[in-house]
């Protein structure tokens, strides 16, 4: 039997990543994208929708993102690349919407074993989120870390099921390709793991990080995590945080995302804005104290990023080799 061989690309859907992920999609038989599969995506690529159908879709939350991809796309399997969804967490979820759009209920969605575990799983973590929200704008700021502590075990135990259960559908396509590229968010990092044993020998696993060696000539931490996802991330392997350890990242990821740019920034003098500005804001919150943190967020609760990091450089003026990068 042929074995496959499988590149798991990690990276934020932005603009920047692109070049790499087509580059590294070339070189591969069969891509697979991290959404529910869609008949319009494939009548989109052969020319007979047109992609603002899809992306409406979609829901793109990054649509000049979606559609650069889709033109990558359609190149490619006019070179006889076979491109595929394979998403299947998401494609329960998108079932379970569409049985309460038939005004099912959440009792009669619970009695379907196929859907049951998805739903309970995002029932759960849309209430921590939900929590959140509901703290973040006036409650005391050590509520809103521990709705954010919640929100991380949650979402972390989120990813652990979308992770297995996309490797079981991965695993089957060994054996049908040489060469399979596989999309996936910087966060879904048990895939490579539950792949590797879902193949049990019948396919080898390689982990990409897409921009990691441009990363790696600015930074000391070329993996680039704000402190919400390495909160997440220990969460997801079960790598011990001390009380301290895990109340500080839960902090300083308040201000980090109060000081990241919602939209798509443009490539411009950069080719990469967004790593730019991830790995700039990284060090920057690393530098917080618990106290710090305290102290900025109501300042913040409001505040857009360009005047979120007014406030932060006003109480933590960026190092001099910062301003140099």
């Amino acid at each position: 039997m042929l074995k496959t061989f499988y590149t798991i690309g990690f990276s934020t859907h932005r603009l920047e990543s692109l070049p790499f992920a087509r580059q590294e999609m070339q070189r591969h038989e069969a891509i697979v994208l991290e959404e529910s599969p869609s008949p319009t995506l494939a009548a989109v690529l052969q020319g007979e929708a047109e992609v603002e159908e899809y992306l409406w879709e979609l829901d793109a939350e990054f649509p000049e993102f979606s559609r650069c991809q889709l033109e990558i796309l359609k190149d490619l399997r006019q070179q006889g690349k076979t491109i595929l969804q394979v998403e299947p967490y998401l494609e329960q979820l998108v079932a379970i919407h569409e049985l309460f759009a038939q005004e099912i209920s959440p009792e009669e969605v619970m009695t379907r074993d196929d859907l049951r575990e998805v739903y309970q799983m995002e029932r759960a973590t849309s209430a921590a989120l939900l929590g959140f929200y509901q703290l973040a704008w006036q409650a005391p700021f050590g509520q809103v870390v521990e709705s954010v502590k919640h929100f991380a075990r949650r979402d972390a135990a989120r990813f652990r099921l979308r992770d297995a259960m996309r490797a079981q559908a991965l695993a089957v396509l060994a054996g049908r390709y040489e060469s399979v590229y596989v999309e996936a968010g910087h966060m879904h990092l048990a895939l490579p793991g539950e792949l590797h044993r879902q193949l049990n020998g019948q396919g080898r696993v390689k982990s990409l990080f897409l921009l990691e060696e441009t990363a790696r000539k600015r930074s000391p931490h070329p993996r680039v995590f704000g402190p919400g996802d390495i909160l997440t991330f220990r969460h997801l392997f079960q790598r011990p945080l001390t009380l301290a350890q895990e109340t500080l990242l839960a902090a300083q990821s308040l201000i980090y995302i109060k000081l990241l740019s919602k939209d798509e920034i443009p490539v411009g003098e950069s080719a990469t804005p967004h790593l730019d500005e991830e790995l700039r804001l990284s060090e920057l919150t690393r530098r917080l104290t618990y106290a710090d943190c305290e102290r900025l967020y109501p300042r913040l609760r409001r505040a857009s990023p360009v005047q979120a990091l007014t406030e932060v450089e006003r109480l933590l003026p960026p190092r001099e080799s910062s301003r140099q990068s």
